[in-house]
């Protein structure tokens, strides 16, 4: 059976731990709080990071997560500026996700 590279990685998504650490290139940028999918189905939006520079939680859309491997998220872009405009997570601001349970 093939998989498409999204219905692969929202499955690989769903098995994520708080504490994953999340590296944009070899750079350790932040770690998983949670992973969000969109109300009434199991298909992964966001993943919720907490943002080392920064000091807070933001939203990453799914689309950015390009692997999962070794333990570790890893970004699309290798550069972490690249993310500099990740909006703070609030659950207010996302009403049609629920985290995974």
């Amino acid at each position: 059976m093939a998989y498409s590279f999204r219905s692969t990685m929202a499955n690989t998504l769903e098995s994520l731990e708080s504490g994953t650490p999340v590296y944009a290139g070899e750079t350790h940028v932040a770690d998983v709080r949670a992973v969000y999918v969109a109300d009434g189905t199991r298909q992964p939006e966001l993943v919720v990071i907490h943002w080392l520079d920064r000091g807070e939680d933001v939203a990453l859309p799914v689309d950015d997560v390009e692997s999962l491997d070794g333990g570790r998220v890893q970004l699309m872009n290798s550069d972490p500026n690249t993310y500099a405009t990740l909006l703070t997570f609030d659950a207010s601001r996302f009403p049609t996700v629920r985290p995974l349970l």
